[in-house]
């Protein structure tokens, strides 16, 4: 073998080499050729792959196909849909005007005639005009549907029209306590319960009464040192003890008796913090506590909660400090409550989020746990809706389907408000009396995606808006 042609083959290795690893195939003129030579001379090129150059005919190294002149391939460059007149748009046999033909499996090129596919052994593909009509619409394909499959399908269709939303809406609750009227009563200091003036839960507690007597050795030995350091003129430990007594719990009252008498308590008392009946009693008269052990609950009921179950699509018209009616499971009257939180999160079982509403409960009828139903009254306007089930939605927000007339459709991105019973706020994209598909949308859907995921492969969506 010469120099010439080992140079050569070398070269050729590498470059092939070069492509499995990644890089550019370029298949190189042989040694003694220039580069003006070689760009008068026949180059082919790839369809699949246009950086594949050879000097000669072949076969691509990466998909096989045969190599084809890079005069066809300039020539294929197709034509712009934008650059190409109206009056000059050809029509098929059908009658409908043709925009461009092209090949499907290779996007971005275009043809101004029928034919053969210069790149794959297929029939070119004519792009209709009445096919992008829709590009003002945000370049959605049309789907044409003959008489006969709308029929077949159950396509039904309405028009957006204009409607009064809001109303009452109507929910099923449980009464709660008020979690802010609830206190709970700890001992701060370990000791044992000399008298205990409530025995069981349900009790009714008075704030200020005396809720138990504790003996504590602690307490009684920071009595006793108080007492002394007062005695003896020690302001600054006189006021540690007390500070350290306070700091155990002792209330005020204990320590101005303690002043008053200049005698330490043996069994400290313990005052009822907040009017409410004993929803927990945790103690026994003669118990041993223990520092932070809880002695009790006690729940304030002159008001209590009421926490309702509202449908998702409903949740819109509710308001914090709206008002509405909740009527209790054996009383008569209805009474007003306000709505004070609506919670941040739906439960997936049943599709609902919970309102709480604050309900004045002055004799306390009202129990808890006890089953409610609550009418929420929200305010009326006119809006312009749809029907509810003809919003579709993905990862791209909410769409419906817009019927053009004569068997065409396009799909149309809308900006939902609120939804009220069967009837949804249409805030953006839609115009009164305008004809949207309220069942089998689904299927047209599903062909208009479709039919744009092959326009955007063949190049046929970059002129979509034109």
């Amino acid at each position: 073998m010469s120099k010439k042609k080992m140079i050569s083959t070398l070269i050729v290795i590498l470059a092939v080499a070069g492509g499995i690893a990644g890089y550019n195939y370029l298949y190189l003129p042989a040694a003694g050729n220039s580069t003006a030579e070689m760009k008068k001379s026949e180059q082919y090129l790839c369809p699949m792959h246009p950086h594949i150059i050879s000097d000669k005919e072949g076969k691509c190294p990466i998909c096989g196909m045969d190599l084809v002149p890079a005069d066809s391939m300039n020539e294929a460059d197709g034509m712009d849909m934008g650059g190409m007149p109206a009056s000059t748009m050809a029509k098929d046999d059908s009658g409908r005007k043709v925009l461009y033909w092209h090949d499907p499996m290779v996007p971005g090129k275009k043809f101004d005639k029928p034919g053969k596919s210069p790149f794959m052994d297929m029939e070119l593909v004519p792009k209709y005009a009445d096919e992008v009509e829709g590009g003002e619409m945000g370049g959605k394909p049309v789907i044409s549907i003959s008489a006969e499959n709308i029929q077949k399908m159950g396509v039904r269709t309405g028009k957006a029209s204009m409607a009064t939303l809001g109303g009452e809406i109507r929910a099923t609750g449980i009464v709660m306590g008020n979690e802010r009227k609830l206190w709970n009563v700890f001992t701060q200091v370990e000791g044992r319960i000399e008298t205990l003036k409530y025995s069981a839960p349900g009790d009714t507690a008075k704030k200020g009464d005396v809720f138990y007597t504790l003996y504590s050795p602690e307490l009684f030995a920071l009595q006793n040192d108080y007492l002394a350091a007062t005695e003896a003129g020690y302001k600054d430990l006189a006021a540690a003890a007390r500070k350290r007594m306070k700091l155990l719990g002792v209330d005020e009252r204990a320590l101005k008796t303690l002043d008053k008498t200049g005698k330490a308590h043996e069994a400290m008392p313990f005052y009822v913090p907040a009017d409410g009946i004993l929803s927990s009693l945790e103690v026994r008269q003669g118990y041993y506590a223990q520092a932070n052990e809880k002695i009790a609950d006690i729940q304030n009921l002159s008001n209590v909660w009421v926490e309702a179950e509202v449908p998702e699509k409903d949740l819109q018209a509710i308001k914090e400090g709206d008002f509405a009616t909740v009527s209790v499971s054996g009383s008569q009257e209805p009474v007003q409550a306000a709505v004070d939180y609506i919670y941040p999160t739906i439960k997936p079982e049943t599709r609902t989020g919970k309102v709480r509403l604050v309900l004045d409960n002055p004799d306390n009828m009202i129990k808890p746990s006890g089953y409610v139903t609550v009418q929420f009254a929200t305010a009326t306007s006119e809006k312009l809706t749809v029907p509810t089930s003809a919003i579709l939605r993905d990862t791209a927000g909410n769409h419906v389907i817009l019927s053009q007339g004569n068997g065409k459709f396009q799909t149309r991105s809308v900006r939902t408000g609120v939804t009220f019973g069967d009837r949804t706020e249409i805030l953006d994209g839609l115009k009164e009396d305008e004809e949207i598909v309220t069942s089998s949308q689904f299927m047209i859907d599903s062909e208009s995606s479709l039919r744009e995921s092959l326009e955007k492969m063949s190049g046929g969506g970059d002129h979509a808006g034109h």
